[in-house]
This record gives C-alpha cells, structure tokens and sequence, in this order.
C-alpha cells in the first residue's frame, strides 16, 4: 500500500508500531505481562520504517503512509486494529472504500479488486443509497440496464447478515440499518443528544458521531464513579475503581478471560449489567468548607447496537469484530493528562509548516488528532466539534474588508525639518493640512473634523517610515521622502503626490546605499501671486548615506503633471507564493451548505430529480440590477473614491493584487540635473532644505537653495557653467551651533536689487541667526553670520544619534505676508522649544559701517513683549485641557502660515501634537509622546476605547469623534492596560452602592529608588486612581479581566515579566487570590474562557484562562488556586482570542517568522461563543454556540481575525486560521513595528497602536458585523461592479431598455430622466463638488475623465 504524501501521523501508545500479530491465548489476569519477541520486531520495524521514509524523501519517491492506532492498544497483543477507514486512503485494495457496482456505473477501480471485495462493495452500495443493486436469489449483480428498486427493510437486515464482522459494525455505525433518506429517518445520535438530529447528520455526520460518542464516554465515567462511589460507601471503605468494577463486568460476560469482547457482549454489559443511567450534577458543601459535586441519579439510558459499534470505531477492533476490553477499560477510566500522551499526532513541526496541508490533515484533525508546529512547544488539540469546512475556509481569502477611517497621532518625534503644511484648499472660513504619520501621508479637513464626520484622507504609495515632507509652491502637490526597505533589493524613494485625490504623480528612486531619503524640498515661491511665479519645477533631495548626497531632479518634464497619476490602494491579498492558485480559482468561500433544504425554490418547474431549494440568508446577494443602480447612488467611502473620475485607478490594484509598492519606472517624465557632497557624518547631519524664493525657480544661473545642518549651514547657486556650486557659511567670531532651521528674507537695505536676500537660522540655543551675503549674490560667495537674536527659550534637551544631549532651541520659521496687505514678506513667525510662537517684522535697515560703506541686509524687530501670552504677536501653546507645562513645554517641530489666515497658524510638536495657534489655541490632533504599547476598547460602549505609552499619560477616546474624551498622567511609564467587563465597587468610592467600570494599567518600572514594578486601578469615566497594587516584581505588560461574573465577583490576571501571573479579586477591593508559576518566559498572552463544561469535575462551571509567554509555551490556569489545568481544553469557550498561539491562529505565521514577528491577534465576536448567565442555571450550561446564521459564511464557529506584526501591516484572516500560510488581506500604513490589536465591541471597528510611530489607527469593517450582514453585502458587490467597469475602460453608464413605466422623471422639475428608483441627488452632488474643487481636469489621459454615471441630463 502506497499513498502520494508522506503522512505526518505517528501513533503514540502501548506497544505502537508494527509487527507481526500473535495469537491471544487464554491468561490469567494475575499472570505477569508476557515479553516476546513482538516488541523487538516492532522496534526493528520501526527502525527500517525510519530508513525507508527518508530514502525515499531524498530520492523523491512515494512515502508509505503510517497507521494509527487507539490509545494502549499494542499490536503485537491484539494485532492490526481495523477500526480506521483512512488505513488505505485512496488505494485501490481499500476494502472500506464504497466501489461503484458494476451493474450501477462502471468504474476503473473494479478492475482492481476481486470478486469478493467487489461483492461486499455491490451490497455496500445497496445499503448507502437504498437501492438493490442484486438479485434476490444468488446476490449477483443486476444486469445491465435494469432500474434498481427501492430496497425493502427485510433485505435491509438480510444485507447486514452477509457483511463481514467488521464491515457490520462499520454499517452500524453510519446508520446503514436503516434508510437515511426516509422522511422520518432519525440517527442514533439524536438518542444522545437532540441536536444532533437528521439535519445534522446530514450535514456533517463524521462531527455528529465524534459529539455523541464523546457524549457517552462522559455519561460512562460518571456512571462508574458512581457505582463506585456506592459500593466504597456501603463498605465504608474504598471498595474498588472504576476501572476494576468495569472489569470485573467484562470478565463475567467472558469466562474465558480472551480479553475479547463482541458486539452483542458489550452491549450486555451496558444494558443488564450496569444498567447505565443519566445524571444530573449538585453542588453541596464538605465538612471542611470545600465545594464539592454530587451526582443526582435521573433515568435510564439504553445504549443500542448502534451506539456500541461507534465506541468499537473509536477503541479498536480486530478483524473478526472483536474488541479488547482491556484497552476500553484502560482508555475510559484514564486520567486526562494521560491520554494526552496517547493522542494521534500531526507532527507539522518537523516539515516546518504552521497549520493543515491537505485532506488528510484534515481528516485527522476530525479524528482528534494533536498538532504540534513549530511555534508552539506545547502543542494543540482541535475542538471536539471541528468542522472541515473551517480548514477549508481558512484556506480562501477573506470576504470581508477594512479601509482606514482615521490615524490619531502626528509625526513629530525625531523629525529634522518642517512637516507639516496647509493646503491649496485652505480659504478664509476652511483650514487644511498636510502631514504625515507612520507610512501614511495624511490630508486633514478641521471643518469636517469638528462636524464629528471622517476628515482624513490617505496616500499609501509607502512601505516604510515617512522621513520628511515638502510641499509644492501651489500648496496642491506634496513630495515625500522614505526610509530604505530592508532587503538588497530596495531602495528609498521619494513620492510626489496629489492632495486632492491622492494620487501618486511621480516616484523618484534613489540608490541603493542612500538608507533613507532624510530632506526634501521644492523650488518656487509660495507668495507668489500667480501660478507661473510661483514655480515648483525642481525637487532637491538629501539622503542618509555617509555624504548625505544632495540631488537636484526635474521631477515631472511633461507639461502634463498628471500624465502619470495612479491610485495606490492602502492594502494587498497575500502570500504572494499563493496569489497565482487564487487567481486560477476562486478566491472567497462558498459554502456547500448554503441551500435551505426546508425552503423549495419558486423557480422549480417541472418534475427534476434534484430539486432546488432556496438559499439561506448568508449566502443571499443582492440582484444585479439592485447593485448596478446602488454602485453610483448609494453614498459610502469606498463608493465615492471608486465613482470619482479624478482617482486614477488600477483595477488589479484595487483587487488585492498590488502586493507592494509599485517601481518607479525609468521613463523621461523625471531628470535628475545634478548631485553633489551635501555633508560627511554619521546620518542625520543634515536636517533640511530651504529655497531661496526670490530668485529664479526653474534652475538658470542665480537660483540659490541652502542646506543645513549639524553644525553648518551651506549655500547652492547656479553659477556661469549652470551647475550647482556649494559653499560653506561662515559662523564668524560666533560661536557654532547647530542651525535647525532656516528661512529666506529679502534684503531691505538701501539700494537693493530685485532678488536680493538674506538668511534666518534657529539655533540649538533658542536664537535667530542673520546671515548677510556680499551683494550681487553670485556662486561661490560666503554668507556670514552677522548677528544673533534672542528670540525663545532653548526648551528642554534632545539627545542625537551620536548620544550627546543638546537643546531644542529654534525648530521652526516662516515667511508670511503683511496683514494689511500694503507689503509682502515682510512678517516671519518662528517656534520653540519653549512652546511658544512668536511674530518678528523684518524691517529696513540704515546706516554706515566704520568704513563708511553702507550696512546691508535687513533688521528684526520683535513684536511681542515678555508678559504676551495669548497673541497677537507671541502665542502659548496651553488650553484646559493641555496645561503648559514650564518643565515639559510643548516643543515646536513644525510651524506654517497662510495668506488668507491673517491670524491663524497651524504648528506640530514633538509630543506629537498639531495645534491650531490663534488667540485661543486648542489642539486638533493630539498624539502620544512616546512609544506605544496596548490599547483597549470600552466592553459595552463601541466608540469608546483608551490607550497608553510609555510616558504614563492615559486617554481616553471617541472614535465617532475622532477626538480625546478625557486623560491623565500617573506618573510612571506605562505598558499595559484594560477595560474591566462589567462594573465593580471600591474602597476609595467610599459609597459601597457605588460602581462603574474600571481600567487596569501596568507599569514599566525601573530600578531607580521608589520606581516600583506597579498595576494602577482607575475608574473608567473620571481616570481616578483607585487602587495601587504593588505585588509583581517585573513589568506588568499583560492584563485581563475576566467576562460577566456568575454572581461570585470578577477577577484580573495580570501577566508578568517575572514569568508569573497575579490575579486578582476585583470583588473584594483587589486583593490577592493566587500567584500562577511555571511558565518559562515572559507572560505575554491572557485569554479568560467562559464557564467550562466538564461535569462532575471540581472546575465544573469555572471561568480558567490561558496564557502564552515568549518562549512559546501555552498553559491553562486556576485563577482561583493557582495551578495549573492538566485537563485537555480543546472544547473551552474563549470569552476573547488574543493570543498568538493556539490551535485557531496556526495559519498567521510565515514560513520565515520567527516568534517576535507577530505581536497581537484579536478575533471578532462574530462566531465566538456567548454567554447568557442566569442565576439559578448551571454556568457551564449558559453557554451559548453560535449558530450558522451568527457566524461567518454559515460555517458555525467562524469569523475573523486581524495581526499585528514587525512588518508594519495589520492583516485580516478568515477565524479560524488553521490552513499552512492561511491567505490574508494586508492593510499598508503603519511604519516599524505594529504592537497591539483589537476588535471593538461591535466588530465594526478595528483599532491598532504602531510603536515607534506612536499613532492610533482606526479602521472601518466591511461584512464583519452581523447586524450590517446585507447593507456590506451590497457596498462590497457595488465595489466589485465598479472595478469591473474601470477595468472593462467603460466610461459610461448605458441604461438597458425597459417597461415604459420603468422610464420616469428623477427631480421635481421635471428635467432629469432615468430608471424608476435611481437616487440621482448623490451622483449630481458629487460632480458639483468634483467642479468647484477644480478636480474635473482634463490633463491626465490616463484617467477615465466619465466613469460610472447613471443618469441622463436633458435639457
């Protein structure tokens, strides 16, 4: 027997392996095990079973499969067992294998067998389909061409008779006694339990028969234990086991001590022996005050024929039928920590796999089997009602989808330059700006943002960390500049990209050892007053190679700036390895189950033989004309961008198909003019690029930009040859800083030329420096700095790359215009380190050196006092709710100012905040100031959720607002937090009535004196401190609260870097229960189950928990005691799923993962089980399945699942992922590591916290939600549709012909006609805001200028 796959199953158990079968003679039960030479052959096979596997791997050969065996049962005592129909998968000698007969259907398998195994396949046949395939007299097949009749219940049980002992109990077990395709057919297994009825059966009878049997098993051991208990009772006295009182049963119906037993001996057993009853459990109290369980006797059971061939099935039996009671006996009255032992194994871990490969796994997960893979040193188990349409789910692609709605945070930490800008739709009464975050460039609307409605756009044309931004002199277009991928391959590059629509325009790609592009910047004037003037050709880029090489590029040649324009979608299917199998397949799951049997179709005419029935509810989709009208009226995010002609969009891309960031192509739409030694250091020795706006912006000879830096400050002019030439300024007698920033003023001396200018520089000190140059400026002269200003604070110290502190001084200045509009250029505004801005005229200036030669230049007049807090001229950046904080000020990063806000700027600080300066200044985004760790959402309240970082300050937030509800600083770092699950009293109230939710914060800690490992207890709505618990002594970086109490109270357990967990009583103010010991690593993950099944047992009805730490060890733990759970937790309800290991999330990982790579899942609550707790019920039995209609694709159990990982995406898979390299959709954004995950309690959020980018990413779901089940169905067929069409290039929306009534007027004017129930108000909307926007240009051909109009305009 071969099979085409080497199967990873090996049997662990008594005597396993193979060998040759002896006879089992008559022994006494007191003899000694009898040692043979069985077991050395079955060593000697194993060895050369070894060989063979391997030979034949490295010669590529046909691996031959292994058996599997029961638990304690030995081959060389009993023999080869033949109780598994999978020995001989897909070999032609399977004689469980169901043959076509020939008379039947011809089939080339038959050739194959003999007479004897195609006989017993014809009356096989005959029983699975209820057909009679035979003749009555000799049993021989019908002749060819003969209709088969309907078999009889008499030939039913004549056909049993001629079966082979074990071919019978096979048939009994499947039901073949009886017709299953009779109307009132009824399977065994609804005798045990109701659930499991005819439809069951039908849909899954393999999982049916595994949840009755298990079923049984349990009714067995608490009938033996309580038998047992009654005899040590009436003897007073231990009397016997469970074991030896099964025994001492099966010997009195077998005398002869064969160890033996057949069908109808065991069922004598059970039946008039034992007398198996139904039990009903109790709790009562010992002497000692210990909680115990009684067994309350109910009514009988009668275990049929049926029954008893499914537990030989599962235990093993020989060929003449015959089954080892020993091994029943052993195996039942087990304890569970030794079973586990005796697990069948799939041993994924030696062929480097993380998950199911094929259908043998899956069978065998079916079967129960263990699964060990290489992140998990512990192993799994499948849950006992393991479906194989979850593996075959978890292998497609998710149907759902996310887009992202908003990102919290701004980039403020760590930048060198200016970053943040308004745009050309800034006006008067309207603000907007331009910024950036992680990996995603950010265009904020503050008039949108204060309505409470979605205010962001995205570019996602990056795969790393944003390094710096410039935008161009018409505000329209921004360039942005990023870190190196890692891999040879990658290079960095700039992107210039269109604000409005956010189109990438153009990619400009840099070497491959130039790290990071660190500087950019654009040529032009923005003051000026037309958009010739202003210029914007040219783009200068710095990148973080030892030379910090300046290049100068024309970044677009063609007059068309458009001409290359596309949309970059923020998110891609993978792995990449399976994109080609899902293109040539279908890429979603579609349920086989997905017809409702119950329900006939309206269209079945006629008599069919196969009648169609309707679908269910999850498979149902809205009509084609439904989604041909709703794709261009119905108002949604993702509609809108498909809809606008403005996006230029790939419909591959929009697919899933845009893996990564496209190329830059080496075509002639850019030129790069010129590059040259900026500075040589270790990057970042230059922080910027200034140009210089009064003089030529198109590169001739006198255009002029500066860089600076670390210590210097060089200028760049065209000179004769029209070649950039390089000088170093000189600082002069003065002493040398760092300049931070710099600005270019006009000279306003006496007699000066058009063009004419001077510099502004910030120093590291909180001065302005002045530097002059000799006039007419030409290539090659030397600015000189001529004087300094003091103008800020020098704020608090920044440490640099190379570890020297220095302080944050001048970070920001800008040119603006005069107010009173009379002048232009004549106002700079600067910001500082303190957290002030401040407004300086420049003003004219006079006089004569000692040489008599006129001063030339300009001067600087300050015009704010000292006292001036809240404007005009000096501005505070303090509200309420952000209180200036001298020791910490707000430091400013980022500063900009627009002509039509006379009044108003806009600044960025490094505590990663944006600020609207004015004479009330408020923050508009608020970020954190360091790294982020964990987030947690509210458990009832959907847009309420809380995050944290590592500088001790606690927010709270509401998503639907996208703003800070409330925050507190507690003083030490923070890494870990949580929502408590229901509400609960304290002390420190000081009203025992009162109560409400709490969060539970863990610290960092430290080493430094009274710098304690700590957990914080703060109320929910007020951030009050209520309890300080002060028991780790590492840092708490895992905390959980445990779900909805059964009455008893909650608890919190908090995982510890001291490879303990703490839990917590939240009852009784927080005190101490229990201290869990044993993992090996850092406790990482918790996850709390709901109350446990596992009746007659001292946990029955409890609430344990699971913790995974670091070094991949997964336990299962006590909270009240402390110990460990040894029992198999295969079937325990998850109250959450956060963990990252687990028989549920062995699909994330990557072939090349380590266990860093992923740092936090979190499955939705769509398909988890629920819990409906009542007061007098048993907890255990408030456990609520799921069903089909609350779960995902109709299969019961299934949802999603969303990861957090080191390669800065957040992905979505199909729940559970159990499939090796389980397809994903990946979502682009984040830069660095992304640390932490989670669902919101109504699954249609998701939220992530990046790290070291320090930003919330909040993201909307598509098709999660059960309550939005048929509004996503229509948004995601509606994007379907509207692909298909940018894909099919059809520029407009034909409308098909019709009833005449179908053919109506859309407006009350009676002007706009078009399809009855076509909502024109949205379509006609959009293109009045596309024209007023200016976005309805003509100048890109390679965008649809029409695309998906469904209307008609008559006039």
């Amino acid at each position: 027997m071969t099979s085409s796959r080497r199967s990873p199953m090996s049997a662990r158990g008594a005597g396993g392996g193979g060998g040759m079968s002896m006879t089992v003679g008559a022994r006494p039960a007191s003899a000694p095990r009898q040692r043979s030479m069985g077991a050395t052959a079955d060593a000697k096979a194993r060895v050369e079973e070894t060989r063979q596997v391997k030979e034949a791997q490295f010669w590529g050969r046909d691996v031959p499969a292994k058996r599997d065996l029961p638990a304690y049962w030995s081959v060389a005592t009993y023999g080869q067992p033949f109780n598994d129909e999978r020995l001989a998968m897909g070999g032609a000698t399977n004689i469980y294998q169901l043959l076509e007969p020939t008379a039947a259907k011809p089939n080339p398998a038959m050739q194959q067998t003999g007479p004897a195994s195609e006989h017993a396949a014809l009356l096989r046949k005959s029983l699975t389909d209820g057909k009679r395939y035979f003749n009555k007299i000799d049993l021989s097949p019908l002749a060819e061409g003969t209709r088969p009749e309907t078999l009889a219940p008499p030939d039913r049980v004549y056909l049993l008779t001629k079966l082979s002992p074990y071919q019978k109990i096979f048939a009994l077990r499947n039901c073949l006694d009886r017709n299953v395709h009779a109307t009132d057919f009824m399977p065994w297994t609804a005798m045990v339990d109701t659930s499991l009825d005819a439809k069951f059966w039908a849909r899954n009878k393999e999982l049916a028969i595994r949840i009755a049997v298990q079923k049984l098993e349990n009714m067995m051991r608490r009938h033996l234990r309580y038998m047992s208990d009654q005899r040590s009772v009436a003897a007073r006295a231990p009397a016997s086991s469970s074991k030896g009182l099964l025994k001492e049963e099966f010997w009195r119906v077998d005398p002869d001590r064969t160890e033996l037993i057949a069908l109808e001996q065991f069922l004598q057993v059970w039946q008039t022996r034992l007398c198996l009853l139904e039990y009903d459990d109790k709790n009562v109290m010992s002497t000692t005050g210990k909680k115990l369980v009684k067994l309350v006797p109910g009514k009988r059971f009668i275990l049929d024929e049926n029954m008893a061939a499914a537990l030989f099935v599962k235990y093993g039996f020989d060929k003449d039928g015959l089954m080892p009671y020993q091994v029943f006996c052993q195996t039942l009255c087990a304890a569970p920590a030794r079973l586990l032992g005796q697990e069948l194994v799939i041993d994924k871990k030696e062929q480097g796999k993380h998950g199911l490969s094929d259908e043998s796994d899956i069978a065998y997960c079916m079967g129960g089997a263990k699964i060990l893979y290489p992140k998990c040193e512990t192993g799994v188990f499948p849950p006992s009602d393991f479906d194989s349409r979850m593996a075959e789910r978890s292998r497609m692609l998710p149907r759902a989808h996310m887009w992202l709605e908003h990102v919290y945070g701004y980039a403020g930490k760590d930048i060198q330059s200016g970053n943040l800008f308004f745009t050309h739709n800034t006006t008067a009464t309207e603000s907007e700006y331009v910024y950036y975050t992680g990996a995603v460039g950010v265009v904020f609307n503050k008039e949108l943002w204060g309505e409470g409605k979605p205010s962001q756009r995205f570019f996602f044309g990056h795969d790393n960390d944003i390094q710096c931004l410039a935008i161009h002199p018409g505000r329209r277009f921004v360039a942005t500049g990023q870190q190196k991928q890692t891999g040879k391959s990658n290079c960095p590059y700039v992107c210039i990209w269109d604000i409005d629509t956010c189109n990438q325009l153009q990619k400009l790609e840099h070497e491959y050892d130039d790290r990071a592009v660190i500087a950019v910047g654009f040529s032009g004037n923005v003051q000026a007053s037309t958009e010739e003037k202003r210029g914007g050709s040219l783009l200068i880029t710095i990148t973080a190679d030892d030379k910090h090489t300046v290049r100068v590029w024309t970044w677009m040649t063609s007059e068309d700036k458009f001409c290359k324009a596309v949309a970059i979608p923020g998110w891609s299917f993978g792995p990449e390895k399976k994109l080609e199998t899902l293109r040539s397949q279908k890429n979603y799951y579609d349920n086989p189950d997905k017809f409702d049997e119950d329900k006939l179709s309206k269209d079945t005419a006629g008599y069919s033989s196969k009648p169609k029935y309707e679908l269910k509810s999850f498979a149902t989709w809205p009509s084609p004309e439904t989604i041909e009208v709703a794709a261009h009226s119905k108002e949604h995010p993702l509609l809108d961008r498909l809809n606008d002609p403005a996006v230029a969009i790939k419909a591959d891309w929009e697919w899933g198909y845009c893996t990564e960031c496209p190329p830059g192509k080496q075509d002639k739409t850019w030129t790069m003019i010129e590059a040259g030694n900026g500075c040589n250091g270790t990057p970042p020795m230059v922080y910027g690029i200034m140009y210089n706006p009064l003089r030529p912006s198109d590169g001739r000879k006198g255009s002029e930009f500066c860089t600076f830096g670390v210590k210097h400050l060089k200028t760049w002019i065209v000179n004769d040859q029209e070649t950039w030439q390089g000088t170093s300024a000189s600082f002069g007698s003065a002493h040398i800083e760092n300049v931070l920033c710099a600005c270019y003023v006009p000279a306003l001396h006496y007699m000066a030329a058009p063009g004419d200018s001077c510099l502004l520089t910030g120093f590291t000190s909180g001065q302005l420096g002045l530097w002059i140059p000799p006039f007419p400026t030409r290539a090659g002269s030397t600015y000189q700095l001529t004087r300094k200003y003091d103008a800020h604070g020098p704020g608090s110290l920044v440490r640099l790359n190379d570890g020297t502190q220095v302080h944050g001084g001048v970070r920001a200045i800008r040119l603006r215009g005069d107010p009173s509009g009379k002048t232009t250029g004549r106002r700079i505004v600067t910001g500082g380190a303190d957290g002030y801005v401040m407004q300086w005229e420049l003003a004219e200036v006079t006089g004569t050196r000692k040489d008599g030669s006129a001063i030339k230049g300009v001067d600087l007049k300050c015009l704010s006092t000292a006292d001036e807090h809240e404007g005009p001229n000096r501005f505070q950046l303090s509200n309420s709710i952000s209180p200036y904080d001298p020791k910490n000020p707000p430091m400013v990063v980022s500063l900009d100012c627009h002509i039509d806000k006379p009044t108003e700027f806009v600044a960025g600080t490094a505590h990663c905040d944006i600020w609207e300066v004015d004479k009330d200044p408020r923050i508009v985004i608020e970020g954190h100031e360091d790294d982020m760790w964990r987030l947690a959402t509210h458990p009832e309240k959907p847009n309420i959720f809380a995050s944290t970082c590592l500088s001790g300050v606690v927010r709270v937030w509401d998503s639907t607002k996208f703003d800070v509800v409330c925050s507190c600083n507690l003083g030490f770092s923070i890494t870990g937090i949580t929502y408590s699950n229901e509400a609960y009293g304290c002390s420190t109230y000081g009203d025992p009535k009162r109560s409400a939710f709490h969060i539970a914060i863990g610290s960092k800690g430290g080493y430094a004196l009274g710098d304690w490992h700590k957990i914080a207890i703060v109320d929910a709505d007020t951030l009050q401190p209520l309890k300080i618990l002060k028991d780790p002594c590492a840092q708490v970086a895992e905390l959980k609260y445990s779900p909805a109490s059964t009455g008893d109270g909650g608890m919190l357990a908090a995982g510890c870097n001291d490879m303990a967990i703490y839990v917590y009583s939240c009852k009784h103010d927080y005190q101490l229960v229990s201290k869990c010991v044993g993992h090996s690593g850092n406790v990482a993950h918790i996850d709390w189950t709901l109350p446990i099944s596992m009746p007659g047992h001292r946990l029955h009805g409890s609430m344990i928990f699971k913790a995974v730490d670091q070094s991949g060890n997964m336990l299962f733990w006590d909270p009240k005691t402390g110990r460990k759970v040894s029992q198999n937790q295969r079937d325990a309800p998850y109250a959450s799923m956060t963990s990252v290991l687990g028989f549920e999330v062995m699909g994330i990982w990557a072939d090349d993962s380590d266990f860093t790579d992923i740092n936090s899942v979190c499955a939705s609550k769509r398909g988890r089980d629920g819990f409906n707790w009542q007061k007098d019920n048993d907890p255990a039995a408030c456990v609520v399945t799921a069903t089909e209609e609350e779960s995902a694709d109709g299969v019961p159990g299934c949802g999603y699942l969303v990861t957090a990982d080191d390669y800065s995406t957040v992905r979505l898979f199909n729940y559970p992922a159990v499939w090796d390299d389980a397809p994903y959709k990946q979502f682009r954004g984040h830069a660095s590591h992304v640390m932490w995950i989670q669902f919101n309690c109504d699954d249609r959020r998701v939220l992530s916290a990046g790290g070291a980018d320090r930003g919330i990413y909040q993201w909307r779901t598509l098709g999660i939600n059960r309550q939005d089940a048929d509004a996503d169905k229509l948004v995601l067929a509606c994007m379907d549709h509207l692909i298909t069409e940018r894909r099919n290039k059809n520029t407009s929306h034909e409308p098909k012909p019709g009833k005449p009534g179908d053919w109506v007027a859309l407006d009350e004017s009676g002007r706009v006609f078009g399809p009855k129930g076509l909502a024109l108000d949205k379509t006609m909307e959009r293109s009045a805001r596309l024209s007023a926007t200016g976005q309805t240009h003509t100048s890109a051909p390679n965008t649809p200028s029409t695309l998906g109009r469904a209307t008609i305009l008559k006039r």
